[in-house]
């Protein structure tokens, strides 16, 4: 039993460090190349402004990329759990990011749950 409580008690740093390694890798998708190390995004080798919010929401996206998550997720980890607003930023924030890096199709709704950045 105190075994099995060590290797659970474990698993939570080691996704983080398998996070960690791919948020420094650049990524390329569609027109966009991101590079998180750097703290830039390019879109058709121009660089984009984002906004602070913007930037911390597209970082999640990478940090999970393939992965659906819900805009309450999406609002722990990218705004923290602190923020009281409307699940709907969320949506305000998606559209904003779509239209700015040009990843409509790649920035993916998913019914009834959230968003995935798609990467395939």
């Amino acid at each position: 039993m105190g075994r099995m409580a060590a290797i659970h008690r474990r698993l939570p740093e080691q996704e983080t460090a398998v996070r960690d390694i791919h948020a420094h890798k650049p990524l390329d998708i569609g027109p966009c190349h991101i590079d998180l190390a750097a703290g830039r995004v390019l879109v058709e080798g121009k660089d984009v402004p984002l906004t602070p919010q913007e930037y911390s929401l597209l970082k999640t996206l990478v940090e999970n990329q393939n992965l659906a998550l819900s805009r309450d997720k999406l609002l722990a980890l990218a705004w923290g759990y602190n923020y009281g607003g409307d699940t709907r930023t969320v949506d305000v924030h998606i559209q904003k990011l779509r239209h700015k890096l040009k990843l409509s199709r790649q920035i993916q709704t998913v019914y009834k749950l959230g968003y995935r950045l798609s990467t395939e």
